[in-house]
């Protein structure tokens, strides 16, 4: 992927895509060390997501934390392998659409075709787009958002006030765009070796993100949509994959009944189907009180209910209360800042706010994180 990190003219582009010749590695040696540099930061961070998880299912004020050790020697090798091909296929989303800004989209289409589409048209990269985008969401909020906070509330509110005015929504920026950011400039190598540094030393990075929208908008340029840069591919992805998608037999039902719906994208399932579960051994849910789904449903058309994951980011991750965007008058507030009602086919209102009311009632019981 070096090979197209420096901005090139689109003859240069096409002349520079690898043959079968480039793709061999010059030595074992090389070859192996240039995995392991790719491998460890990789690692890293899977061991993180699952800290995060552990963490999360105790949920008490004070987790024991010779408690989370002993938790983490249990994960197996497919638990980790699950959450490794997440992050490895975020990584090459990133390596992709390195330095964006400085190619033109007719270059950005000729690297993407080239890494995700063989010359018979069947797809390169498979991910579990259900476990992808839990990975992505725990990374971002999970993982990254705690310094980020600690960031925020060092700033004023005119400093908030005047990045929220070149952001799409300054509580959904904080979580997830601050950290697609970090990813794109960083990579996980250097993402890893500042969330080992000191937190001064996070802070001084992340002080250096945060204001990158701002200095763009300052040069004159339109700041990049940050939030939905990693979410939308994932949604290119259930688009791509649905008809073969393979989650729906996973035992991921916090209650018995549940029916998995086909034409519909794993974040948008009903309750109680839990898209946490998808990362962990079929063993491990059974212990937990987890259950198959008793059938799929096909029938239809493409159902209603089926937001990209861009919007299902917008209506469930946002902070209202903290929100410079939020309008008290808006009888749809509730859907979250970003989301547009205009989306929604008049046919299919009912259906969606129906599904709206029902997620509303699970979350006030509890029963949807």
């Amino acid at each position: 992927m070096r090979r197209f990190k420096a901005s090139r003219s689109e003859e240069e582009l096409i002349e520079a895509l690898p043959t079968a010749e480039d793709e061999k590695p010059k030595s074992p040696q090389d070859y192996l060390s240039e995995l392991l540099s790719v491998r460890r930061p990789v690692r890293f961070f899977t061991r993180l997501f699952f800290r995060t998880r552990f963490v999360n299912r105790r949920a008490k004020p004070h987790v024991d934390q010779v408690d989370i050790l002993a938790d983490m020697e249990t994960i197996t090798q497919s638990e980790y392998a699950r959450v490794d091909e997440a992050y490895y296929t975020l990584w090459l989303y990133k390596e992709l659409n390195y330095d964006v800004e400085l190619r033109s989209l007719e270059q950005v289409t000729a690297i993407n075709n080239w890494a995700f589409w063989d010359e018979d048209g069947s797809f390169r990269v498979v991910p579990d787009v259900g476990i992808l985008s839990h990975v992505l969401r725990v990374t971002s909020t999970g993982i990254i958002y705690p310094h980020v906070r600690k960031y925020g509330k060092t700033l004023s509110l005119e400093d908030l006030s005047s990045i929220a005015a070149v952001v799409e929504a300054l509580c959904l920026y904080e979580k997830h765009g601050v950290t697609s950011m970090l990813i794109t400039q960083l990579g996980f190598d250097g993402l890893q070796r500042v969330l080992e540094s000191s937190e001064e030393q996070i802070q001084e990075a992340i002080s250096k993100t945060y204001w990158y929208p701002v200095q763009v908008a300052q040069r004159g340029a339109v700041p990049p949509n940050s939030i939905t840069q990693f979410p939308s591919v994932i949604t290119d992805f259930w688009r791509y994959m649905e008809s073969s998608y393979k989650g729906d037999m996973r035992r991921a039902w916090k209650q018995p009944g549940g029916k998995y719906r086909a034409k519909v994208a794993p974040w948008n399932q009903c309750p109680p189907f839990d898209i946490t579960a998808l990362v962990w051994d079929d063993d491990r849910l059974e212990s937990w009180g987890y259950f198959y789904p008793i059938g799929v449903d096909s029938e239809g058309d493409q159902c209603a209910y089926d937001m990209t994951l861009e919007n299902q980011i917008c209506t469930e991750d946002y902070s209202i209360l903290g929100c410079t965007q939020w309008d008290p008058e808006d009888e749809f507030a509730c859907l979250g800042c970003g989301f547009d009602l205009a989306q929604v086919p008049m046919s299919e209102m009912t259906d969606f706010l129906n599904e709206v009311l029902a997620r509303s009632r699970y979350r006030r019981m509890e029963l949807l994180r």
